[in-house]
């Protein structure tokens, strides 16, 4: 059993992050004990490792007839079109499983009696925050790179350059990293006022709308929009790139407010769910 280091409300700097730590290793345990979490990361990174596998031993002997040899591309643009095919599907399917997997975490709280964990002050309810966000974030991410290190492996040994290794963790960094940290965030914040059962399936739609050609109309084509679709013409340049918005343009301004304004909405979404949390701890002490 882990035990939450408990320190009085405005106590030590060094008390304070002890507290938090406890929670993320309460947290990154209970995670990692779940056979859920496992079979599913291991169903999404089955399902990545056989499509990023296709398309590498395609691109690896194209046919004369193909488009890509048809427009001279080089093998650098094969490199970042076979990164960007796996890195838009990696996004797509550990995106959705990170955010399902940590749903249920607040309310899990709230049926043990674990309530305990927000203290009376804005500040406990801050730390409690916190840790649970790192610690479940983290739990999460770590199975998800590791799926990202195996596509890359895999695409070497198939007979393509080691430098793919370097390309596919800076997108898993430009890409997945903003758009999973928006992910966990704003669903840790709506489970805590919204029924549980109505954020599995709103996010989960809202989500595909943003990741599927859906999401390049409208506000679906937004500075808001998680699948990278900023990024990859920027740092992943590929000839003749299509997109179902012909007015849709980027560019590396762009492409880096992309990236800001999905680690803003994070940090705001854990701002809100302190708020709420502390404004409920509040109302339970007044009645």
């Amino acid at each position: 059993m882990i035990v939450i280091p408990r320190v009085a409300p405005g106590g030590a700097f060094l008390g304070a992050v002890g507290q938090i730590w406890g929670i993320m290793q309460a947290e990154i345990t209970m995670q990692w004990r779940r056979w859920g979490l496992w079979l599913a990361f291991a169903g999404a990174t089955a399902l990545l490792l056989l499509l990023t596998v296709q398309a590498a031993t395609f691109l690896l002997h194209l046919p004369p007839t193909s488009m890509y040899v048809r427009e001279h591309f080089t093998s650098v643009d094969l490199d970042n079109l076979l990164v960007s095919n796996t890195v838009v599907y990696g996004v797509m399917f550990f995106g959705l499983v990170a955010a399902l997997l940590v749903v249920d975490r607040l309310r899990r709280d709230q049926h043990l009696g674990m309530v305990e964990l927000q203290r009376a002050t804005p500040q406990g309810s801050a730390r409690y925050v916190l840790g649970k966000f790192l610690g479940n974030y983290v739990a999460v991410l770590v199975p998800a790179f590791l799926s990202y290190l195996l596509c890359a492996l895999m695409t070497m040994l198939l007979g393509w350059s080691a430098v793919l290794l370097s390309k596919f963790l800076l997108a898993f960094l430009l890409v997945f990293v903003p758009s999973s940290l928006a992910a966990v965030s704003l669903t840790l914040l709506l489970t805590s006022f919204l029924p549980l059962r109505l954020v599995q399936v709103g996010f989960s739609l809202l989500w595909f709308y943003f990741e599927t050609g859906l999401g390049q109309y409208g506000f679906g084509s937004s500075i808001f929009n998680p699948s990278g679709i900023y990024i990859y013409p920027v740092f992943f340049p590929v000839p003749h790139m299509q997109y179902a918005d012909p007015n849709f343009h980027t560019s590396q301004p762009l492409a880096l407010l992309n990236i800001v304004v999905l680690l803003l909405t994070a940090i705001v979404a854990l701002f809100l769910m302190y708020g709420w949390l502390a404004f409920q701890q509040q109302q339970k002490e007044k009645a």
